[in-house]
């Protein structure tokens, strides 16, 4: 039973085809190439935390394709997530939180403490004591690059984060363990 991270699937919004640049030419091929792809590396067995902007639908057309997404669902709201949702839609998932704070146990049978949040923060719960912060909302756009300056500031400063973008445009349009994020080296890390 894995632990994977993602974030900004944005599911039924035309709009993030350009915003993205996405790979698609229509929303069916990249919601159909998206699902694809998510339960080629899901088990049903699996958790999947969602750092934010899921979807952009709640319809019981749209309900249906996401129950047709594997693994158990845990949603931390990003701006484009329904706080005020219907059932159906929050019965998708085990847990819808602002944040959450979670350990991970690494391939290696090391466990890390993950800081989850749809937004960069330079400064999170217990990040001097090597807690890594997951989050998404500035897809691969001039607020991720800001992002990477700054942490990297911070680190040459002596601080000790390790913050990491999970959106999925960064990461080949698929949920990814902590093991993949870690191993994604400086080219990922904020």
């Amino acid at each position: 039973m894995a632990v994977l991270f993602t974030s900004d699937t944005h599911f039924f919004h035309n709009n993030v085809l350009r915003f993205d640049n996405r790979p698609w030419n229509t929303m069916e091929d990249m919601c159909n190439e998206m699902l694809k792809r998510w339960n080629s590396k899901v088990s049903k067995d699996d958790t999947v935390y969602i750092l934010g902007d899921y979807t952009w639908k709640q319809g019981d057309e749209h309900i249906e394709f996401l129950k047709k997404l594997n693994g158990h669902k845990r949603l931390v709201l990003g701006n484009h997530d329904f706080r005020n949702a219907s059932r159906k839609y929050k019965d998708l998932f085990e847990a819808i939180k602002d944040y959450d704070d979670i350990k991970v146990t690494l391939q290696n049978g090391e466990v890390k403490r993950c800081i989850l949040s749809h937004y960069f923060m330079p400064f999170y719960n217990a990040h001097y004591y090597g807690s890594i912060l997951l989050h998404g909302h500035s897809h691969n756009t001039k607020e991720h690059y800001e992002e990477l300056r700054i942490a990297k500031e911070l680190n040459d400063k002596g601080f000790t984060n390790q913050i990491y973008n999970v959106g999925c445009m960064i990461w080949n349009y698929e949920p990814v363990t902590l093991d993949e994020i870690l191993a994604g080296g400086e080219k990922n890390k904020n």
